[in-house]
């Protein structure tokens, strides 16, 4: 998916949608990275992938104004 198309999905969900699938992502990411350190898997670009989708949601509840503390 491409990276606005990603944008205009997550903008449209509430708060509670985007926090279930940061912690879906963040999950996906450490089992992708392990794989890769584990030498499961010689591709990385997953891992990249998946830290950089995660990386946009934490902007978008961070532009919202929603904090964790």
């Amino acid at each position: 998916m491409k990276s606005a198309e990603e944008l205009k999905k997550y903008r449209s969900m509430n708060q509670e949608e985007i926090r279930k699938e940061l912690a879906d992502l963040e999950r996906k990411h450490i089992a992708e990275s392990l794989k890769v350190r584990a030498g499961k898997q010689a591709n990385h670009s997953s891992v990249d992938k998946l830290r950089k989708s995660v990386a946009r949601i934490q902007t978008i509840l961070n532009e919202s104004g929603v904090n964790d503390d």
